[in-house]
């Protein structure tokens, strides 16, 4: 959604026109430069750079990060976002034998969910989509809700039980002492992130994944988030070309291609903006050479 975000001005663009947007992509090194080592001709890699919208590009070797064996090349476009979910799920610090609410089931919130369980935490994923929440208990969320239809607080307190880590008695209106012990908001929706609040238990840390819009605002409970000393981040970005590379590493341990739903050629860029736009939840997938 990055490149539909710039192209609706709710990113400034990096840099001046004219540029080649695609930032998430990867392909078959066709040639090397001088001195380059470490890479073969042929070989399948993610691209950290812009330009994926195109049937060649051209970058410094330490922008281009072989795939792990046995994965396939359609894990390259989830590199880039697999690094920013990365970034937020560290600032969450899960840990073997916590729970967590992750909001929101598309890619980001798919990844975010793979990753906080590959941590060791047990995930509960809220999503109004039934297919994203199918998807999610598919690939390992141990209960979903439907936050348009149940209530996301009776979720998360059958999940989380009746006590959380912390279950320090908290006077009237400062809410159930139970609840997860991190919460990672991935749909971009004030909405999901007031639940998120509302989820977490006393000294619990809240992550802010997705991006929301410009004008979002969120009437903000700061009695309640004062007294159980909670904690809300907002984690924007990978954190750079190490953090690439660490998300290239993982690939194997990650089931990330099912989330592929569509398949455009370069030529069908508009349309895929525009499925983009419409609220469709699975990963788009541009093919240059088509």
């Amino acid at each position: 959604m990055t490149e539909v975000h710039y192209a609706d001005g709710l990113f400034a663009p990096p840099e001046p026109p004219p540029w080649v947007w695609g930032h998430e992509w990867g392909g078959t090194v066709d040639a090397l430069g001088p001195g380059v080592t470490g890479i073969e001709v042929g070989a399948a890699v993610s691209g950290s750079g812009r330009g994926g919208f195109a049937e060649y590009v051209v970058l410094p070797a330490a922008n281009v990060v072989p795939l792990p064996p046995g994965v396939p090349l359609d894990a390259c476009i989830f590199v880039e976002p697999l690094a920013c979910c990365w970034a937020s799920v560290r600032a969450a610090d899960p840990r073997p034998g916590m729970r967590a609410l992750v909001t929101g089931a598309g890619p980001m919130g798919q990844m975010t969910a793979q990753l906080t369980r590959l941590a060791g935490a047990e995930v509960l994923v809220s999503d109004p989509d039934e297919r994203c929440r199918a998807l999610a208990a598919e690939l390992g969320a141990v209960a979903t809700v439907d936050p348009l239809r149940e209530s996301v607080a009776d979720a998360v307190r059958a999940f989380a039980g009746a006590h959380g880590a912390d279950g320090a008695a908290l006077p009237p209106g400062a809410g159930d002492p139970g609840g997860v012990d991190i919460a990672l908001e991935a749909a971009g929706s004030a909405s999901a992130l007031a639940d998120c609040i509302d989820a977490v238990r006393p000294g619990g840390t809240i992550v802010m994944v997705g991006v929301a819009p410009d004008s979002a605002t969120l009437p903000f409970p700061i009695w309640r988030f004062h007294r159980r000393q909670l904690t809300l981040k907002g984690v924007y970005g990978s954190g750079g070309i190490a953090a690439f590379h660490e998300a290239v590493a993982l690939l194997p341990q990650l089931d990330l291609t099912r989330m592929i739903s569509h398949r455009f050629g370069l030529g069908e860029i508009d349309e895929a903006y525009d499925l983009a736009r419409s609220g469709q939840r699975g990963k788009l997938l541009v093919e240059p050479w088509r």
